[in-house]
Formats: C-alpha cells, structure tokens, sequence
C-alpha cells in the first residue's frame, strides 16, 4: 500500500498546484477587505455618533438656558405687577393734581391741588417715576413757585399733557421692564 498511496497523493498536489499557479478568480481579492470594510464602517459609525450626540446636547444646553431665562423674566414680570399698578396709582393722583392746577379758577382747590402736586413730587413719585417723568414733573413745578402759579393756562395745560405723555411712555415701557431694568431707568437723586 505503501507504494498505491504516494500515486493517489500526486495527482491531488498536482492539482493545488496547477490551482496556485492560475491565481485566484477576481472577485476573491474584494472579499478580503470586506473585514476591514466592516471595521471603518463600524469605527465611522461610532464617531459619528459621538458627534451628534455632542451637538444634541449643545442644543439641549443652549435651550435649557434660554427656557431659564424666559423663566426668570417671567417671574421679574410677575414681581413688577404690584409696582405697576402702584406706579399707575401714583401717576394718576400727580396727573390729577396737575390738571387741577391748570385748570381751576378757585384759589383754594388749586392751592390743595398744587400741595398735593409737591408732597408726591417729593414723596411718593421718586419710587416710580422714570427720568422721563421727572423731566416733565420738574417742568410743571417749574410753574409753581411755592403756592404761586407762574405760568399761564395755556403753558400749565401743555406741560401736563406733557407729563401725561410722559407717564403713559413710562408705564408702557415699566410694564416690559424687570426690576433690574426699571432701577436703571429711574432718576438717581443724590
């Protein structure tokens, strides 16, 4: 037997051989990188991942802190609520001294009227008013020297509407404001 196996064992090398010595078919040489294909895709996958998982939560950062500064506008609004309708309050009691003022021919209620006029000017006022107020407070003050009236009819009424204006400009712009935007726009007495 010894000699029936090296006879059966030649033909089969031979035939490896003559496989070697063709090469491989075409399509064998792709499928070799088909491993390292997988392993990029795999890798590119993966990086892109961590990319848009770091955008996301960049996003989801930026829009935290936006909704927590809504928030916190929202709740400074809430806070000016009170100090708005004391504001209008107090705008009201100094624009009806004024038009008492101006337009009064009875000595008397205008006197009270123009007391009324400086115990908010110098009270109550300086917690509300905005520079805007002041400047049109100080001009139809201007107009009264103690319980004197200086100015005319004419001039006392376009310096109350003026004021008028003045406060309706003032609380537009308070009812927009927090408290840290209103103390900036208020005059500073010193």
């Amino acid at each position: 037997m010894a000699a029936d196996e090296p006879n059966s064992e030649q033909p089969l090398r031979s035939a490896q051989l003559e496989e070697l010595r063709k090469g491989k078919p075409w399509y064998q040489i792709p499928i070799q990188f088909v491993p390292i294909a997988t392993a990029l895709i795999a890798i590119a996958g993966f990086w892109w991942g961590l990319v848009r998982y770091q955008v996301d939560e960049q996003k989801a950062r930026e829009g935290q802190k936006e909704l927590s500064k809504r928030e916190q506008v929202s709740r400074e609004r809430e806070f000016m609520k009170p100090w708005l309708e004391n504001q209008r309050d107090i705008y009201r009691k100094a624009l009806s001294a004024v038009g008492t003022v101006a337009n009064t021919e009875d000595s008397e209620t205008r006197r009270k009227a123009a007391e009324v006029f400086w115990s908010l000017y110098h009270g109550e006022m300086i917690l509300v008013e905005t520079t805007s107020v002041t400047d049109a407070m100080v001009a139809f003050g201007n107009c009264l020297e103690g319980s004197k009236i200086i100015c005319k009819k004419p001039v006392l009424n376009t310096r109350s509407h003026a004021l008028g204006s003045a406060m309706h400009d003032s609380m537009a712009a308070t009812a927009k404001m927090t408290f840290e935007e209103f103390a900036a726009a208020q005059f500073k007495y010193k």
